[in-house]
């Protein structure tokens, strides 16, 4: 486990009636640490800290530095292989290519990059970057609720609106 760096805040009206939110202001949300394994741990080991943490995916660093991600998914194939968790290496099933985003990255442009990325195929975890740092992680569960909390705001804006409408006095 490492600490995360504090994150600024990032979210209000862009344009009159129009709302946006970063990444950011959902890592402001989200407790203030995330989890790692290295590529040599065993499989098992990473499953168990998930377990512990109740969290879906890991970070996988190589001398502090972001190497990888590992995810429940990961660990289903390697389940679905017949494979001995503890005789699987964590660098033999985490992601081949890492996708990530910036803490300054709006939430539209993360949700694309979950769906449409170098892959070929969605993802449900996104990295926040910093350099070669990892400062969170970005689930598809934060995306949902960033999206009704953004709804809901809306919901807010126009019902004001509709319930303040002028009268028309002629």
């Amino acid at each position: 486990m490492y600490k995360l760096k504090p994150i600024t805040y990032a979210m209000g009206i862009l344009e009159k009636g129009t709302f946006y939110m970063n990444v950011s202001h959902i890592l402001n949300k989200k407790a203030d640490a995330s989890y790692s394994v290295t590529a040599d741990q065993s499989l098992s080991e990473a499953v168990a800290m998930m377990a512990e943490h109740r969290i879906g995916s890991v970070v996988v660093l190589e001398s502090g530095s972001l190497k990888s991600i590992m995810t429940e998914r990961d660990v289903l194939m390697a389940l679905g292989r017949g494979r001995d968790l503890s005789q699987v290496k964590v660098g033999e099933v985490m992601a081949p290519s890492l996708i990530t985003c910036t803490a300054d990255t709006s939430l539209d442009e993360a949700m694309d990059l979950m769906i449409h990325n170098d892959t070929g195929r969605r993802i449900r975890h996104l990295p926040v970057v910093e350099g070669d740092e990892c400062v969170g992680m970005l689930s598809i569960g934060d995306v949902v609720e960033a999206l009704l909390t953004k709804k809901e705001f809306e919901n807010k804006l126009l019902k004001n609106y509709i319930q303040n409408w002028p009268d028309d006095e002629k």
